[in-house]
């Protein structure tokens, strides 16, 4: 078999490690949602234990973050040595040209559906269903996507919106570690990121300050680490048996982690040994997984690659913002005939009743909102302007979201 050659063609395994991500997190929101009591199978005479793979459901977070760098920096890399292996840096031109493309790609990928989500929080706030209208400044930084900037305002919309701005400042650095990376290697990039995260960890030890939590320095490790692997998959994918050992070895240590760390059950940033350890054993198991999903095919790539978890993996970000609210929405709905917690079967009806309801609502959002947005995620030719067709063919997507952002905050204020 030929070794796998790096392109710019969608790895729809990929895809699907984003729907294992998002579904994880949510199970681990139902289980905490119906009272995080003991998951126990019996099988005859023995009691299968899954409680740990539920308590430690906050792992799906760590995935999609090293997934982040894995692919960006794969697909920047393949387009770089398709440009002849250099970053312009000397001039500034050059390189804003690159920033300015690239995070023109990003805010298209992340805001429209994010948008979509604080429209629908404040339609339901408005009408008293959920939560309460936030105040003008909650509603701005979450706006721009930097409401950790506030330690009030870092989770006070959507039980998940407090990470999304981890992601968002990775991308604006993601031009100068990529530059890192093409000009001092991995082992310089991952050094120098493992050095920010342990200067972050030791600011919190020394000051007690726990807004830190909240900041990309305590997680920038999960980022460049998949940024290392993305650069490995791009340059020397690998061949024979080294893709199935990656694939399974990553797999098998990436669940094997709520054993190996079953005392360190959240997903905090823990300042003991290992607690410092524990990221980089996540991160490093995503890693080798990712690694043999994109290096030699083998039939363990099926796990994720099948038409079902690319589905999934399609909305799964759309999965990960609305999974929290529907379901705090079903279970305020299901305690009004009797507490949920108190009811047996407490987590599969939870499952089984909001999971349904998720993925309906994550399927409108990708196909009405997310997919309109990623078909003008590149720099829109000239001759586009005033052509015929949809609004985001006529006007820059840049400044339909714009806009969008200004209606948001002109409705908050008549809403109050």
């Amino acid at each position: 078999m030929a070794p796998a050659r790096p392109t710019l063609a969608h790895l729809d395994a990929l895809t699907g490690v984003r729907a294992l991500a998002a579904l994880w997190v949510f199970v681990y929101h139902a289980w905490l949602a119906s009272g995080s009591k003991a998951v126990v199978i019996p099988l005859g005479a023995w009691r299968a234990d899954l409680t740990p793979w539920f308590a430690f459901g906050w792992l799906g977070l760590d995935i999609f973050f090293v997934l982040s760098g894995f692919l960006l920096t794969r697909q920047e890399w393949i387009r770089l040595e398709r440009k002849g292996g250099q970053v312009e840096v000397r001039h500034l031109r050059p390189f804003f040209a690159f920033c300015g493309t690239f995070l023109r790609k990003r805010i298209l990928r992340v805001y429209p559906a994010y948008y979509g989500c604080l429209t629908v929080l404040i339609a339901l706030a408005a009408a008293r269903l959920y939560l309460r209208l936030p105040d003008r400044l909650d509603l701005l930084l979450h706006l721009g996507m930097v409401h950790n900037a506030v330690d009030a305002y870092v989770s006070t919309l959507n039980g998940v919106f407090w990470t999304l701005p981890f992601e968002w400042q990775f991308y604006l650095f993601f031009p100068l570690l990529f530059v890192l990376l093409v000009r001092a290697g991995p082992w310089a990039l991952a050094g120098t990121g493992l050095a920010i995260v342990v200067v972050a960890k030791a600011y919190v030890l020394v000051t007690g300050d726990g807004t830190m939590h909240a900041q990309l320095p305590i997680r920038l490790d999960a980022f460049v680490l998949g940024m290392c692997a993305g650069r490995v998959a791009a340059r020397t994918p690998l061949t024979g048996r080294a893709a199935p050992l990656a694939f399974y070895l990553g797999l098998l240590v990436l669940l094997a982690t709520p054993l190996a760390f079953f005392d360190l059950p959240t997903g905090n940033h823990y300042y003991t040994l290992k607690g410092f350890v524990r990221p980089l054993w996540i991160a490093s198991a995503v890693a080798l997984l990712l690694l043999g999903i994109t290096g030699e095919r083998h039939p363990g790539v099926a796990l994720f690659g099948n038409r079902l978890a690319v589905g999934l993996g399609l909305i799964s970000y759309s999965i990960y913002l609305f999974h929290v609210p529907v379901m705090e929405l079903f279970i305020q709905h299901r305690a009004q005939m009797g507490p949920l917690a108190e009811l047996p079967f407490g987590l599969p009806l939870v499952l089984g009743g909001a999971l349904p309801l998720v993925l309906a609502v994550s399927y409108v959002s990708w196909r009405l909102v997310e997919q309109p947005f990623q078909r003008h995620r590149a720099v829109r030719p000239q001759h586009l302007a005033g052509a015929g067709g949809g609004l985001l063919d006529r006007v820059d997507p840049l400044l339909v979201l714009l806009a969008w952002a200004m209606l948001l905050m002109v409705a908050r204020e008549f809403l109050r």
